[in-house]
């Protein structure tokens, strides 16, 4: 009896892990897919102008309001500075990136789109496009800081 009890206890705590394991799964996966929805919505403004201050997708836009603009599509309320936006989601290394997150640099940020490229509002002259997301890591001592935007239930 006490080894029926004792298998029993642990095909019940296998079960429990399996189903852990697959709800971190699932999370992980809808958290991707997220990410990729953010990114297709933000490549739409791709060739729109930058404007120092602005925060219209269309119109013009600063690199925060650029990301502050995505992130209210998917009602996700941000800081107005690059700054401040320091101060949400959760800090990642430059390797642990996923597409959707926001990437802060000292004075500029921008989104993670995935393959090294970061889409932002960039300056007057390339307005909002892609660049890399590794630009400012050579020319600045400031490390950039990644920040997980997709919270996992």
């Amino acid at each position: 009896a006490e080894r029926a009890e004792a298998e029993r206890k642990a095909a019940e705590e296998a079960a429990r892990v399996a189903a852990e394991q697959a709800r971190i799964a699932a999370a992980k996966e809808a958290s991707r897919q997220k990410g990729i929805e953010i990114v297709n919505y933000a490549k739409q403004f791709i060739g729109n102008p930058y404007v120092y201050g602005g925060t219209s997708l269309t119109r013009g836009t600063d690199c925060s309001g650029f990301v502050m603009g995505v992130y209210r599509h998917f009602g996700v309320s941000l800081p107005r500075t690059s700054y401040a936006m320091r101060s949400v989601g959760r800090a990642v290394s430059y390797n642990d990136m996923q597409v959707g997150d926001i990437v802060c640099y000292s004075g500029h940020v921008g989104i993670y789109a995935g393959n090294g490229k970061l889409i932002n509002a960039i300056d007057e002259r390339r307005g909002i496009n892609l660049s890399n997301a590794t630009y400012k890591k050579t020319s600045h001592s400031t490390a950039e800081t990644c920040l997980d935007m997709n919270v996992e239930e």
